[in-house]
């Protein structure tokens, strides 16, 4: 059964893939209609996924909305931390939407603050949002999305951008040995390959190297557990990593402006909150010299919906 009330939606990562069908609730807000998430890697194509979800639904939605990990241009991406290709003229053409739309994945993220409910976010910091300012959303996941919500007279403005690939900035004399282990051979050192999971491997081989021990490869959730049990260079690669992402938020609220507000998000950030607000690291974000009271006055939440991008993506498309 075709449908103009329901939006097909996709959030697109370097690891998962979400779907669902969302339809504007007459009580505000949205709902969203069979929901899966599926694993990148188990599927050739983006199309393959998607087909495949189709085809398990009874919705045939007129309308499309895509966001995905990548710059997009032209409506077409080449996701940056997965093999697979996506392009609007091609889903059109195979599936005879009246509407496809094709966003960055954290434009999404960011368009969906606007449309969450005050139980979507944890607050992290009090402080006082102005109505008329940017706010940051930011934070790492596979890879470290960026982007800005920008109020305007006619809703809102998404500025998209690859913050995440801006230079890592090491503060101390770990982190600066660090840089020159990761640097070998010129490799250039971003903030997501320090602080997303893209990036963990690499940089927990790199500690080890420093630390004098063989590098023997653990899942994130077994080094957090033994940073937490007190095991110092899992304790290092915690610290580290949540250092480098709490120092890049507070940079980023300054270039940006972000008076509006800071929504931390991304999975990984969802299961390393208890780092960033440690002092170690909450303090690279709030020492800022002879503006660290601009950054101490923003409030700052935690985005935990699972929904999020896919509402984003829905909202994106107008027209409500």
């Amino acid at each position: 059964m075709r449908s103009k009330s329901h939006i097909l939606a996709a959030d697109i990562g370097g690891t998962n893939a979400r779907f669902a069908c969302l339809e504007k609730s007459s009580q505000g807000g949205w709902d969203v209609h069979h929901f899966a998430k599926v694993k990148c890697a188990d599927y050739p194509t983006f199309d393959a996924a998607l087909s495949e979800y189709l085809e398990g639904i009874d919705i045939k939605p007129d309308r499309a909305a895509f966001c995905a990990a990548g710059p997009v241009q032209d409506g077409y991406i080449n996701l940056t931390n997965t093999d697979w290709q996506i392009s609007v003229r091609r889903l059109t053409a195979i599936y005879g939407f009246e509407t496809c739309q094709l966003y960055n994945d954290f434009a999404g993220m960011t368009r969906s603050v606007p449309e969450l409910k005050d139980d979507d976010f944890m607050p992290i910091r009090e402080g006082q949002a102005y109505a008329n300012e940017p706010i940051l959303v930011a934070g790492p996941g596979t890879g470290f999305g960026v982007g800005y919500l920008i109020p305007m007279q006619s809703g809102w403005h998404v500025m998209a951008s690859e913050g995440g690939h801006m230079a890592y900035s090491p503060q101390t004399s770990l982190e600066l040995e660090l840089l020159n282990v990761l640097n070998r051979g010129g490799v250039f050192v971003s903030l997501e390959l320090v602080s997303s999971g893209k990036g963990l491997p690499l940089m927990h081989a790199a500690l080890c190297e420093i630390h004098g021990v063989p590098y023997q490869p653990a899942a994130p959730d077994l080094i957090r557990q033994r940073a937490l049990e007190g095991d110092k260079l899992c304790r290092d690669v915690c610290e580290v990593r949540a250092a480098a992402t709490m120092g890049a938020i507070g940079d980023l609220a300054l270039a940006g402006g972000a008076r509006g507000g800071i929504v931390l998000a991304g999975g990984v950030s969802e299961r390393m909150i208890d780092f960033y607000a440690e002092p170690r690291a909450m303090n690279r974000y709030l020492y800022r010299g002879p503006h660290s009271e601009y950054v101490r006055a923003i409030p700052m939440r935690l985005l935990k919906s699972p929904h999020a991008p896919l509402i984003g993506a829905a909202a994106s498309l107008g027209g409500f």
